[in-house]
């Protein structure tokens, strides 16, 4: 059906609700209001509002208090009393060691609003049945499946780059990320929505993505960014329904959203509400992500001339021209390097909040049941404490003695580096990311050196995923 002959959007409805997704909890949610306890130092009112809430620029915020409380610190939220954790240590004690101790904070539960109660914003015992039951969908078997379609969906979109073009790279990557997405996880080709989906995504986190964190009242005041925002749900909900209906005709095809449609455990399986959840989540999540990841790839490869040619021995000497494939991951050290370095620097996850179930105790100090605790990657992966050259863009620093990729190869302390979360909320799609991202890469890479647009303003805009303000301008040179 085309866009042409859809019924007029009802923004009362869709208004409704999202309202009522982001009222919706699995469990009770507490609140903080102890007044026995005493709180660490921390930036002050007008400060918080101004930089955190307010203002764009929340992840560089982040980096200065850091910088100048080097354990943890204390700020009013919107009301709420709020942990910045930013040691190692107190990091993987209030996220491992009392990791299940925790809900969703208020910025997922306003994410609910679009994303509705799927597996990024459910919790306790809903979280584990649906995780369970959408966890095959991921199971490495899969992936080296997906990968081939990952490259051939690749492939397809480089026929249409032209040498010299001008391209915005930020919705470049996306409009490729979407197609790849609709194809590995629902058999669907998305490339004909790609614009609106990418229009109405942009629309969500420039609107009022940063005011979902107020929860319901974020959209009972009429504004011209609420307006946005309902447009776009309404547009992406519209999509997202029409995928499933058109998989309900088909029948089973074989891929996730085939499986969502069948599952069941003890005789029950998903309703069509939490088959629309999870399958917005894995549209909006699983594309957004490594579109940009990829994006600030480009741009960091541009601005680092010796790394791409660094990157490009690698990909002549082993793939000399042809296709990648899942067999060749192991083989292309540089390239996984160079995708871990960009994620480090630009984590399209810049920060993120648990709501305490329970008191614990970090470095002297109580935190209470009901604070939200903030963890922020774009600090903890940006600072020189725990990593040398912390703001060069250094992708040799992943490669082991031996020559071969590695995680641990920097030398980092375990919680300084997480781009795809902790424990039982880690990331379901971790690897599916990393080979989507190293393939894609690796495809393009070959043959291709884009360049960024002289004078170009390259600001950071913390939305849901840390995004360019004005996209990406770049220049697409063939090799």
């Amino acid at each position: 059906m085309s866009a042409v002959t859809d019924p007029p959007l009802d923004l009362r409805e869709t208004a409704r609700v999202s309202m009522a997704r982001m009222a919706h909890t699995d469990v009770v949610i507490p609140k903080d209001r102890r007044r026995d306890v005493a709180r660490p130092p921390g930036p002050r009112g007008i400060q918080v509002v101004r930089r955190f809430v307010t203002g764009n620029d929340a992840p560089w915020f982040m980096v200065e208090i850091e910088r100048k409380y080097p354990t943890i610190a204390h700020m009013n939220l919107i009301g709420e009393h709020t942990y910045l954790l930013t040691s190692p240590e107190a990091i993987v004690e209030a996220f491992i060691g009392h990791g299940r101790e925790t809900m969703k904070g208020p910025g997922l539960q306003g994410a609910k609003a679009v994303l509705g109660n799927g597996l990024l914003t459910s919790e306790g015992e809903v979280h584990l049945r649906n995780r369970r039951l959408v966890q095959p969908a991921f199971h490495r078997d899969r992936i080296a499946e997906y990968a081939r379609d990952m490259v051939s969906l690749t492939l397809d979109h480089e026929a249409a780059w032209r040498d010299g073009q001008a391209v915005d790279m930020q919705t470049d990557m996306s409009a490729l990320t979407l197609t790849i997405v609709g194809r590995t996880l629902f058999g669907a080709d998305l490339a004909d929505d790609a614009q609106e989906i990418g229009e109405a995504l942009e629309g969500l986190l420039t609107g009022m993505g940063r005011y979902l964190v107020f929860g319901p009242k974020a959209l009972s005041i009429p504004s011209p960014p609420r307006k946005r925002a309902l447009t776009s749900f309404a547009r992406i909900d519209r999509i997202v329904q029409r995928t499933i209906d058109e998989h309900r005709a088909l029948g089973d095809t074989g891929d996730m959203l085939s499986m969502l449609l069948a599952a069941e455990e003890d005789g029950s399986g998903f309703t069509d509400a939490q088959v629309r959840d999870e399958a917005m989540t894995l549209i909006l999540a699983g594309h957004e992500t490594t579109a940009m990841t990829m994006t600030w790839t480009w741009m960091l490869l541009a601005q680092y001339p010796e790394v791409a040619e660094w990157l490009h021995e690698e990909l002549d000497a082993v793939l000399d021209g042809r296709a990648p494939t899942m067999d060749d991951m192991a083989s292309l050290p540089r390239s996984r390097a160079v995708i871990a370095e960009s994620i480090r620097l630009y984590p399209p996850a810049w920060i993120q909040g648990r709501r305490r179930l329970s008191d614990i105790e970090v470095d002297g100090w109580t935190v209470p049941e009901g604070s939200i605790t903030l963890i922020s990657q774009f600090a903890m992966h940006r600072s020189p404490r725990w990593w040398d050259s912390s703001l060069a863009f250094r992708p040799q620093r992943w490669i082991d003695a031996e020559g071969n990729f590695s995680e641990d190869a920097p030398g980092q302390p375990r919680g300084a580096w997480f781009p795809f979360g902790w424990g039982n909320r880690r990331c379901i799609g971790e690897q599916f990311a990393w080979t989507e991202a190293t393939l894609v890469l690796a495809t393009l890479a070959q043959r291709w050196r884009p360049e960024l647009v002289p004078g170009s303003d390259i600001t950071l805009i913390p939305a849901v995923t840390l995004r360019s303000r004005d996209g990406m301008p770049m220049v697409l040179r063939r090799r």
